[in-house]
Formats: C-alpha cells, sequence, structure tokens
C-alpha cells in the first residue's frame, strides 16, 4: 500500500502570518506501520504468476528494496497502527493516480471516494483525509478552514504511520494559527511536543505565537527567547514578538536587550551590502524602538540604500514618532511618493498630516488629512481634519467633516458632536439651536458628558 508523505510537513511560519509551501509528494510504495520500501516475500498471480504485493498490485521480484523511511519521530509515544490488507485496490489506486496529477479537485473526489466506501481501513480512511486537507491547501482559498476540516478528521482516525501523523499535527497547529484559532493552535502544538518529544524552532515559533496572541506574555516569553535563540536571527519578526512580550511583561530590561542585540549585529563588511543594517532597522521600528530605528535609517538613506517600500515605511513611522524629527518624515514620506517607491494611502496620509500638524503647518495637515480621509472607509481621518479646521477658524469646514466622521461611524461620536458644536457656537457659525442639539448627542457619550453639560449650563440650557 502506498503512503503518501506530506511535503514541506512544517510550513514556512513567519511570526505574524502563515505561509503555505505545501505541495504533493508521493512515498515509495509500502504498506502503513511498515517501514518505507519494505517489501513482501514475492507471491504469485494465480493467473499470471507474476508478482504481486498485498493491494494486488504487480511487482518486480528482481527490483531492489527501496531505501527504508527515516524514522523523524524515533521517541514518539504513539505506536503506529498495524498495516492492513487492502480491500478497496480500485479505489485506491485512483487516489493514488489522482494524487500524481495536478487536478486538486479530482483528488478530492477520489479521496472522498475512499472515504465513503465501507470496506476502507482506518488506515486508508486517515490517508484519504490526508489527501483532501493537502488538495484543498493546493486549491489556495482565502481560509484554511477546509485543510483543518481534513486534517483533524485523519489525526483523529489515527490511522497514518507515525512521520505523517505527527507532520499532520503540527501542520495542523500551524494553520490554526493562521486561522487566528490561537488555543486550538496551542492544543496541537503541545500535544506534539509531548508525544514526540521535539522541542525545536518551529515548535517553539508557533507555541510562542499562539501564547502572545492569547496575551499570555509570560507563558509566551520562554518559547519565544527560544525560538529567537534557535533561529540566530534568521527572522527579524522573532525579535520584534519577544521585544513587545518583553514589554508588555513590564520587562524593560529585558526588552531593551534584545533591541541592543539587534542593534549591535554586525553589517556586512562590503559597504555595497546594506541588508545587515536593513534588518535592524525593521526589527527596530517593528519593536517600536524608534529613536535607535531612525539612527539606522539616516545612515541608510544618506547611501542611497533604502530600496523598498517596507524600508521607507519603517524610516518614516519612525521619524514620525521622535520629537523634533517630524520634518525628516515629511521629507522622507514626500521623497518616497514620488519616486514610487510608497504607494500613497490613507495610513500614509495620517502620519504624513501628523507629521505636518507637529512642526506648525496647518496647511500641509489639512492637505494631507483630507487626502486620507477621502481614502478611508473610516471616520478617524475626517475627525481629526475637523480638528484642525476648527483651529484654523474654518468652522463650515470642521463640521462637514465631522458629520463625515459620524457618517462612516466613528467610534468618537461624542467628539464629533462636539466639535460640530463648536463650529455651531457663537464664535463660529453662531447657531445656537443646532449646537444645542449637538450638545444634547455629545452627553450621550460618557467621555465627553461633562463637557457637553457644562456647554449646555453656559448657554442657559438646563
Amino acid at each position: 500500500m502506498q503512503n503518501f508523505q506530506w511535503k514541506g510537513a512544517v510550513l514556512a511560519l513567519a511570526v505574524f502570518s502563515l505561509v503555505s509551501g505545501s505541495a504533493y509528494a508521493q512515498g515509495a510504495r509500502t504498506n502503513f506501520g511498515k517501514k518505507t520500501g519494505q517489501v513482501d516475500s514475492c507471491k504469485q498471480d494465480e493467473d499470471t504468476k507474476e508478482c504481486v504485493d498485498e493491494s494486488g498490485a504487480k511487482t518486480d521480484k528482481n527490483a531492489k528494496p527501496a531505501k527504508a523511511e527515516e524514522v523523524k519521530y524515533p521517541n514518539a509515544t504513539r505506536i503506529a497502527p498495524a498495516p492492513p490488507k487492502t480491500k478497496i485496490k480500485k479505489d485506491w489506486d485512483a487516489m493514488a493516480k489522482a494524487s500524481t496529477g495536478a487536478d486538486p479537485n479530482a483528488l478530492i473526489a477520489a479521496s472522498e471516494a475512499v472515504l465513503a466506501n465501507p470496506d476502507a481501513s482506518i488506515n486508508e480512511q486517515s490517508e484519504a483525509a490526508n489527501q483532501i486537507a493537502q488538495a484543498n491547501l493546493k486549491l489556495n482559498n482565502a481560509s484554511y478552514g477546509k485543510p483543518i476540516e481534513y486534517a483533524e478528521k485523519a489525526i483523529r482516525l489515527n490511522g497514518l504511520g507515525n512521520n505523517s501523523h505527527y507532520q499532520l499535527m503540527i501542520v495542523t497547529g500551524q494553520m490554526l494559527l493562521a486561522e487566528k484559532r490561537y488555543a486550538e493552535s496551542l492544543t496541537y502544538v503541545d500535544r506534539f511536543a509531548k508525544e514526540t518529544g521535539v522541542d525545536d524552532l518551529t515548535v517553539n515559533k508557533t507555541r510562542g505565537n499562539a501564547l502572545y496572541r492569547l496575551n499570555r506574555y509570560s507563558d509566551a516569553i520562554a518559547s519565544l527567547k527560544k525560538a529567537y535563540e534557535l533561529d540566530k536571527g534568521a527572522d527579524p519578526n522573532l525579535a520584534v514578538m519577544l521585544m513587545d512580550a518583553y514589554g508588555k511583561n513590564n520587562q524593560k530590561a529585558e526588552a531593551d536587550k534584545i533591541a541592543d542585540e539587534v542593534g549591535k549585529s554586525a553589517p556586512s563588511s562590503d559597504p555595497n551590502d546594506s541588508s545587515g543594517q536593513v534588518k535592524q532597522l525593521l526589527v527596530l521600528a517593528n519593536a517600536k524602538q524608534y529613536e535607535k530605528a531612525a539612527k539606522v535609517f539616516d545612515d541608510l538613506y544618506a547611501k542611497g540604500m533604502i530600496t523598498k517600500a517596507n524600508e521607507y515605511e519603517a524610516g518614516y513611522v519612525s521619524y514620525s514618532h521622535v520629537e523634533g524629527r517630524e520634518d525628516q518624515a515629511i521629507k522622507v514620506i514626500n521623497d518616497g511618493m514620488a519616486k514610487g517607491m510608497i504607494k500613497p494611502d490613507a495610513n500614509v496620509y495620517s502620519v504624513l498630516g501628523q507629521s505636518y500638524y507637529y512642526t506648525n503647518n496647518p496647511k500641509g495637515t489639512i492637505d494631507a488629512w483630507t487626502k486620507g480621509a477621502a481614502m478611508s472607509a473610516k471616520g478617524e481621518l475626517n475627525l481629526l481634519l475637523a480638528q484642525v479646521l476648527g483651529e484654523e477658524s474654518r468652522y463650515a469646514e470642521s463640521k462637514a467633516a465631522a458629520q463625515q466622521a459620524l457618517s462612516k461611524g466613528t467610534e468618537n461620536r461624542g467628539n464629533a458632536y462636539m466639535l460640530i458644536a463648536q463650529a455651531e457656537s457663537e464664535f463660529g457659525l453662531n447657531n445656537k439651536s443646532a449646537m444645542i442639539a449637538a450638545l444634547r448627542e455629545a452627553e450621550k457619550d460618557p467621555e465627553t458628558k461633562p463637557q457637553a453639560t457644562k456647554m449646555l449650563r453656559e448657554a442657559g440650557v438646563k
């Protein structure tokens, strides 16, 4: 019986996302529970006298035995199931053939036939579920829902060999993580580690990520620290998450230590190779170590070595968070947009407007936030725009911007109504009834109720 292996069993897991490189790989013909390549003694077909295996497939009696399959989990506590004698040769062979083709839907159909066959053994059902999981993964659907469903079924049926069983288990943990099902992901990862005795990079990275997402920062740190040490800096996102976990666990000194380690990592001796410094920049910026990130960006930018959109973003975001360097954030954003390196969107214009605001440039602020608000489905930029327009005594425009914020469903409804009330006041549009109506609405928000009530009282309204 053929054992179809899960190729690339451990998915490439980034800290903030999971990307599957899984595909199909057909293993050598074997029986479940036996080492790959283990061949029974020749049994002759009664009619043709040719050698056949237990499934009825013809074999070459002169062929050399295939190399035994590597035992990937020698410390596994699970005893692999014994090999069955198949009663479903037709359906099994159809699934085997489909697994070599390029059509995942054909593989799903063939595997479903195996699952539906009442004579299929637990081993065969498990492999069919495994194949359906892989086929759905190959379809590149937006969700890992179907791959997870059938991977869990294959694990639950408990009929795969140990290599496939445990590879599928850790992959399932990763897919669940990608689907933000963090507690379930943790269950699979911990089970995998307990039953195999494996405590490697993948286990610690996945477990640490899940614990971090569950806000269990103290527990997450242990796994993330080990993953960080095992990774040796290959994945900069690990440093980011570890630093953030330390910070949220009130371990600022430890977070700073990691930041220093990243910052001190030696760049390449080649003056034209900026990869080391770029990694530093991205890690420090993502870890909100903005002053340190800004210093790294200074050097790279001066040398003309900022070449990607995420590098520009790390620079201008860092500058925007360092007091006194907002003008440089403006320069980098405008330069990046002019070169086509920065795509102008709501987030970019938000930072640009903020930077103009803190450099006392209301014209630049209004221009940036007007553009950003037009691109955003949310009303927060409209609200900021309303505020700065009011500060510039452009009351009608301020009122309109606040109303747009409300129409977009801003979460800060009280603030929006306060801005409308201020625009309608005697210092603005001088529409007392409209001001009172806006203040009544602002009173409904606990955050703005005290101020709204005070203004109503001052206006002579009980």
